[in-house]
């Protein structure tokens, strides 16, 4: 069983999307990318049908091998993941941020369907003008959850202000801000 070539198209594209434009190398189960700010990013694809503790563990080796270190990790698996797999991303891969896709969330770009709207991270001066605008707290936005599909597909964190732009038919646009919880 081999990848699917729409799961490469959509990985590019979320790299992209992400901010990172720089492929540094493509291997067959491997994709390496910088973005601006010198963060590198690597996309692992898993052949095996089941992602197990022993395949993250040889994963995390091999990431602490790199010399120059990674930002976040993009785990792509076939089929299922084990929950001792998945507590060992969350207890034992440190600094690490840790994202999992199933092939079948990869198939299609869900950010280009027309009914969902733009998602935009707000920069922290952008983030401090809006709140200073609106004069009320983060708290107080409502939120969007770090595991939405689209939070996942762009990498949001818990923190981030979102700013959502909507087309409507009486408005024209509309603007409303999320804060990933």
């Amino acid at each position: 069983m081999s990848i699917s070539e729409n799961v490469f198209v959509v990985v590019y594209e979320m790299l992209s999307d992400r901010g990172y434009l720089n492929i540094e190398s493509k291997e067959d189960l491997c994709i390496i990318a910088r973005n601006n700010q010198d963060k590198r990013i690597i996309v692992y694809f898993v052949e095996s049908v089941k992602v197990s503790v022993k395949k993250m563990k040889s994963i995390k080796d091999m990431i602490q091998n790199d010399h120059f270190g990674f930002h976040a990790l993009i785990l792509v698996y076939k089929s299922t993941i084990t929950s001792f797999a998945k507590q060992f991303i969350t207890t034992d891969v440190d600094g690490l941020l840790v994202q999992v896709f199933s092939e079948k969330e990869l198939c299609f770009n869900i950010t280009k369907h027309k009914l969902v709207p733009k998602h935009e991270l707000m920069t922290d001066t952008e983030k401090h003008d809006t709140l200073s605008e609106y004069k009320t707290k983060l708290k107080n936005y409502p939120n969007i959850l770090c595991n939405d599909p689209v939070s996942k597909y762009y990498g949001f964190v818990p923190g981030n202000l979102i700013k959502i732009t909507r087309k409507s038919p009486t408005v024209g646009t509309f603007v409303s801000y999320r804060v990933v919880v």
